[in-house]
Parts: C-alpha cells; structure tokens; sequence
C-alpha cells in the first residue's frame, strides 16, 4: 500500500499545471533535498570551489526560480518553486562566504549547514552562527533574488523584452548591487528591443496599407515605425514617401527624408524624395544637392533628371 509520501508526490505529479512531467519531478526531487546540507541543496560535493557555488546557483535559479514561469499556472508547484529558490539562495550565500573568509592556505575546507561532523578544524568556530545569521539577512537573500532577476531578464531581453523588464523592474526594488548597477542598462537594451519589435509590426502594418492604396494610414503606421525606431532608415524613408503621397505637410515630410539620407546617405530613393520635397518647398540649392547625389549615385536616373530641370 502506497505511503501517505507516495501519494502526495503521485497528487503533485497529476496536478493540472502548466509544467511537462519531467519538470514536475524535478522540482519535487530537489524539494526532497531541503532539509540536507548546503552542498547538497546546491547538488555539489563537499569541498567545491567558490566559483563552483555560484556555478551551481545560478544553473538551479534558471530551473527553480518562480519567476521564470512567468504568466504560467503553477497550482502548488508555486510554493514549492517559492521554497526552493529560497533555500538555494540561503546556501549559496552561506556557502560563499564561508569560502571567502576561509585562509587561502588553510589545508580544510568550510563546513556547511547541516553538514556531517559540524565545524571543521581551522575554521572560525562561530562559522555556523555566522552562517545561520547570514541566512536569515533580509538584505543579502534579497541581494541574491535581485541577481537572478536580473540574469534571467538578460535570457529574455531579445524573445520577451516586456518580461525582460517586468524582471529588471523587481530587481530594482530588490535593491543590492545587480539590481542598482547592472540593471539600468539592460533596462535600456530591454526598451530598444520592445521599441524594435513594435517597429517592425508597424512597418508590417504599413506595408499592408500601401498595398490597399491607404497613403494615409500607410503614412501613419511608417511614421509611428521611425519614431519608435529611430535607426530604422526604411521606416524613415517610407514615412517621407508616404506622406508626401497622403498630402501632409512637406516639413513633416521632409523630417523623415533627412532622417532617412543621415542614415543611408547611399540609398537613392531616399535622396530622391529628399531633392523633390525641398523642390517643392523653393529650397533650390538644398534639392539641387540631394538630385546631385542621386545621380552620382545612378548617372542615368531619369527622375532625378527631370527634377534637377526644375530647379532654379
């Protein structure tokens, strides 16, 4: 007959959730392994190097950490994942510093919590005091929960941006030295990328609209795809040509085509739109210049020919 054990892990394991089997009895064995010693929390041997904890911290933090299942329903796996991050974080920061305040020289190696034998000879006898204090530390366990955070937004920063800075947003609450110092700037890198993404459905959006002989929305979407994407020279070019098509004002206009030439001073189409927009608005000289390029560009170009005639 099955343990009352047996049957709670056989309920987990049918539990209706967003996570695969596999992942269902991972979490359920590393649950097991929590009240072991820190080592073995960590799935390391006794003895590991400081770089070997962190190594192994942050592997569990990618499987274990609640956050990286975010949006999904997790039923009582939730508490589970809760309790788990939080004992990986308490041995590593245990772990971590023991081995730092270890003597380099010091032929043992530091005792960890729960571990056989107590504390080791040659280490500090009030490691374990120290350890259980370091433990308990609001700050350093949200030191460790704001590094995973922000390791897990730099994984998401190009599939996710939006999750990208959800996590950056609770590493900067977290506070600690990863969420203050590194996560401004992936928060940057996190917003470029949002912006190029949404740039790109715009561009798609536009190009839909051309296709239904829409100038003005068509104006709009590519307008909306250069503001958010400022480096896009396409986007800057399509918004140039499509307002000019849509009747907008010729400044508006010629705001994108310049945008587009500083970009790609190579690219014909937008030295063109450039010289017939400054043509219309009586900037000879200006025109003159940007008809001039195109035709470096293609000696040949009839329309830029024909514009060059106009300029007076």
């Amino acid at each position: 007959m099955p343990s009352g054990t047996d049957r709670s892990q056989d309920d987990a394991l049918n539990e209706a959730v967003d996570l695969d089997l596999d992942r269902k009895r991972e979490i359920l064995a590393r649950e097991a392994l929590l009240g072991r010693d820190d080592w073995t929390v960590l799935g390391l041997k006794p003895g590991a190097t400081a770089e070997a904890v962190k190594l192994a911290y942050f592997d569990a933090s990618r499987v274990f950490h609640p956050d990286r299942y975010y949006g999904k329903n997790l039923g009582t796996f939730r508490a589970r994942l809760e309790r788990i991050f939080q004992r990986l974080s308490e041995a590593h920061e245990t772990l971590t510093e023991a081995l730092r305040r270890s003597p380099p020289s010091a032929p043992s190696r530091p005792a960890a919590r729960g571990a056989p034998g107590g504390s080791t000879a040659g280490v500090d006898p009030r490691a374990d005091e120290r350890r259980a204090r370091l433990a308990r530390h609001p700050y350093l366990a949200s030191k460790a929960r704001a590094g995973a955070l922000v390791e897990e937004a730099q994984r998401q920063m190009r599939t996710a941006p939006e999750k990208a800075l959800h996590l950056l947003e609770q590493a900067k609450a977290l506070g600690g030295h990863a969420g203050k110092d590194r996560a401004p700037a992936l928060e940057v890198e996190a917003k470029q990328q949002l912006n190029s993404n949404r740039a790109e459905d715009e561009m798609k959006t536009g190009s839909a609209a051309a296709h239904d002989g829409d100038a003005t929305a068509a104006a709009r979407a590519y307008v909306r795809a250069s503001e958010l994407d400022p480096r896009r020279a396409d986007a800057a070019y399509e918004a140039a040509r499509w307002l000019l098509k849509a009747g907008h004002p010729l400044a508006e206009a010629r705001g994108f085509a310049q945008r587009a030439v500083t970009l790609r001073a190579d690219h014909l189409p937008s030295q063109l739109v450039l010289g017939e927009i400054c043509l219309r608005m009586g900037m000879g000289s200006v025109a003159r210049r940007h008809l001039e390029a195109a035709l470096k560009l293609d000696p040949r170009n009839a329309e830029a020919k024909a514009l060059l005639r106009q300029v007076r």
